[in-house]
């Protein structure tokens, strides 16, 4: 009996100090693998306003051989803007690879504008918004994320029936670089994008200018942001945005306002965006 206690004691310390050591074992590997734990949000939601402005200067075509301008400057307006951003593998797996994978929806619009097109001496209502959806892959590299985007976007202007311009909706792709860097670590940040505008749909402006169409397209934005442990998120960013439009012919199933016109579409957007990130 008193064998067999011996052997029990015996056992029971083996087991604790065998344990001890597997212990650890695991402590420098658990410490590890807290340290590769992600420091990317999942996901961070902003919602805010600012001000934006748009000016489309076009040479429109007359039947006589000559050219009329087309000019919409719709001057500085409120604008209200949107941003999502998800890494939606980024907390399942300690792999840069697989945090890189993000999905990003932008969005803005200018409700109740009144412009005047040039020339015209009339107030006109606007309506303006746009939206962008596009899949991305942001490599972390320390402080540093480098990747690019690819997506859809819709640039939507309704306005008033007039005789200078009509209102249009631009479908396009777009594809491009994308950069941000912790400059003091989840307080404050910087990010830049550049992306090429490949349009494919043009909406009225089509019936109204021509059936052949063409254009092209670039944009740049700069991001300024930070987020608390507590979630509260803050972003100021600058964005810029060029079309180069050019149609030739005419639709003759509609009334057209010319024959052929070439020219700019370009905005220029500036924002203060809040909101949580986790």
């Amino acid at each position: 009996m008193l064998g067999a206690l011996r052997v029990c004691v015996f056992a029971g310390l083996f087991l604790v100090v065998a344990l001890a050591g597997v212990r650890a074992q695991e402590g420098p590997v658990a410490a590890e693998m807290q340290d590769e734990a992600p420091t990317l949000p999942v996901l961070v939601m902003l919602i805010g306003g600012g001000a934006r402005s748009r000016n489309i200067d076009l040479d429109v075509g007359d039947d006589a051989g000559g050219t009329a301008q087309g000019t919409l400057d719709t001057g500085a307006y409120f604008d209200f803007g949107w941003h999502l951003l998800i890494r939606p593998a980024a907390r399942r797996s300690p792999r840069p690879s697989i945090q890189a994978i993000a999905v990003q929806i932008d969005g803005g619009s200018g409700i109740g504008l009144e412009v005047e097109p040039e020339g015209t001496g009339i107030s006109l209502q606007t309506n303006t918004w746009r939206l962008l959806g596009q899949f991305g892959y942001l490599y972390p590299i320390d402080r540093l994320q480098v990747g690019g985007l690819v997506g859809v976007g819709v640039d939507v202007l309704s306005i008033d029936l007039n005789s200078v311009l009509p209102s249009s909706r631009i479908v396009y792709v777009r594809l491009g670089p994308a950069m941000a860097y912790d400059i003091v670590p989840s307080f404050f940040g910087f990010r830049a994008d550049f992306g090429l505008r490949v349009p494919f749909a043009f909406g009225s402006l089509e019936d109204a200018y021509g059936s052949d169409s063409s254009g092209v397209g670039l944009d740049a934005a700069v991001t300024f942001d930070g987020r608390l442990k507590a979630g509260f998120t803050y972003a100021f960013r600058f964005i810029w945005e060029y079309y180069n439009l050019r149609f030739t012919g005419s639709n003759m199933n509609v009334p057209a306002m010319g024959n052929g016109a070439k020219g700019t579409d370009h905005a220029i957007t500036f924002q203060l965006l809040f909101g949580w990130s986790l």
